[in-house]
């Protein structure tokens, strides 16, 4: 039983290379943010309540959930968006000792700063046949400006998609979650991939991690 942890910055790839390796080992791929409402959807109208006010749901609930979801697994399972800080790694590892379970690889998705925000930034879509495009990225730009390749529709922005509000999400990936990869160094069980690579060549090297 395979049991994987990724760590990365904004626009590291992280959710697309989650789903390669998920489909290619036959791992599930456990976000927590899906569990959380999976809970709701299952009529616990306390945790409703929670995240309906915009609080933060405690770490104890996250760790209760995921146990639950862990101990019903016959193969392994990718982490996704948990743990976000070194807290949350400590008692995540003791509730997998109490499981007599651990966790096998972290993959850290290394990405520059800078490559990471021109991702974010100069993203744009076609809202018709869903293709993304890169204004700020050498070769991923549309032909002709602002026009789908395919459709020749005008491509949209996603509002999120701006300066401001990645400086927001970096810095807080830095005070968070940065300090993650330190921490399960000194476990020997962390695996640096250059992000900035091209998917397929990423994914081949977390491929050579895990068959090793």
């Amino acid at each position: 039983m395979k049991s994987l942890i990724f760590i990365a910055p904004p626009a590291a790839g992280k959710g697309t290379q989650a789903k390669m390796v998920s489909e290619a080992y036959n791992l599930v791929h456990i976000s927590t943010g899906d569990l959380l409402r999976e809970e709701v959807k299952n009529g616990n109208t306390e945790l409703q309540e929670i995240m309906e006010s915009g609080k933060l749901v405690s770490d104890e609930i996250v760790l209760d959930l995921l146990t639950k979801k862990i101990s019903s697994l016959e193969n392994g399972y990718i982490l996704d968006g948990f743990p976000r800080n070194v807290s949350q790694a400590i008692s995540f590892d003791k509730m997998l000792t109490l499981m007599n379970q651990k966790i096998d690889y972290v993959i850290y998705l290394n990405l520059d700063k800078e490559i990471a925000k021109k991702r974010i930034v100069g993203r744009v879509s076609c809202p018709n046949c869903g293709n993304v495009y890169n204004t700020m990225i050498e070769g991923m730009e549309p032909i002709e400006e602002n026009l789908c390749n395919n459709c020749h529709v005008s491509l949209v922005k996603r509002k999120d998609d701006n300066e401001e509000i990645f400086e927001v999400r970096y810095n807080t990936y830095l005070e968070e979650t940065e300090p993650l990869i330190k921490y399960y160094q000194d476990k020997n069980i962390l695996y640096e991939i250059d992000s900035s690579l091209e998917k397929q060549e990423v994914f081949k090297r977390i491929k050579e991690i895990i068959n090793d």
